[in-house]
């Protein structure tokens, strides 16, 4: 059976599986958990990529996926300037550490986390099974150029059909959105720091056409190879925030503001207990 995120090549008959489990999950109505005002959809990998699959499929307008974490919903939330853009997304996953324990504090529940590595593999394969295209913008021209490298190693016959690093001045922005209007891809993975990635998407909708865009952060860092992933032994202790701290100790600023968001949601489920 396929592991979430695995590098593999099928078989034709495993193939014609692998999509037919994507159409026939039932995925146009997922329930919502709400988040400090952010409308988190309650889905697990497979149903997140599904439900992709389906709005690439729809070919109507484009669409905008939110990988957030507990930082990211707390400048999202309900009474925050940037809670438009998560009013406006077409699929909110919970991709961070303590959004499952946040949403069952509320009265909610998140079936698991999303790692963005697993859903770009999964869509990456997705896409070369539908001879989808790809667009890679975001980080510095070598790293995008090495992830580049990396997914047409792997998947052979994958679709990229551009690929910008995410620096970009006046002169090299008009570029960018003129190849991704030319290439009409149907999924742009969008490398940018938060909450630049959100707002760039906020401003350039007249471009993506009927794009699947899905702001995947530090992610390509990762597939490029120049940040290792966590080691299991940390992953399955559920201490992948500590390996982070570890090889980017400037991350424990980041930490810091973990607390806020454990506080609020703790301060919240007070309420939630009265109610009941």
């Amino acid at each position: 059976m396929k592991q979430p995120g695995e590098i593999r090549h099928l078989s034709a008959k495993d193939d014609r599986d692998y999509l037919l489990d994507y159409q026939t999950l039932n995925v146009d109505d997922l329930e919502k958990a709400p988040i400090l005002g952010v409308p988190f959809d309650n889905a697990s990998l497979d149903e997140a990529v599904a439900k992709i699959y389906h709005l690439m499929e729809e070919k109507d307008k484009f669409h905008h996926v939110l990988l957030l974490d507990p930082i990211k919903t707390m400048a999202l939330r309900k009474g925050k300037k940037l809670h438009r853009i998560a009013q406006k997304a077409s699929l909110i996953l919970a991709e961070g550490a303590g959004l499952q324990w946040a949403a069952k504090k509320l009265g909610g529940e998140l079936k698991e986390r999303i790692p963005t590595i697993a859903l770009m593999m999964d869509l990456v394969r997705l896409c070369e099974l539908r001879n989808y295209s790809i667009f890679l913008l975001g980080g510095k021209e070598e790293i995008v150029e090495k992830v580049y490298f990396n997914l047409s190693r792997h998947f052979p016959g994958v679709r990229i059909v551009g690929r910008h690093a995410g620096y970009l001045n006046t002169q090299r922005e008009l570029l960018v959105k003129e190849s991704i209007r030319k290439t009409s891809p149907n999924i742009i993975f969008l490398a940018m720091d938060f909450p630049d990635q959100e707002i760039w998407v906020e401003n350039n909708t007249a471009f993506f056409g009927h794009a699947v865009v899905i702001g995947v952060g530090p992610a390509m860092d990762i597939l490029s190879g120049k940040v290792k992933k966590a080691p299991n032994v940390f992953k399955l202790k559920g201490l992948t925030w500590l390996w982070r701290i570890m090889v980017r100790p400037w991350r424990l600023i980041r930490l810091s503001r973990m607390f806020g968001f454990f506080i609020v949601i703790a301060i919240k489920s007070l309420f939630v207990k009265k109610k009941k």
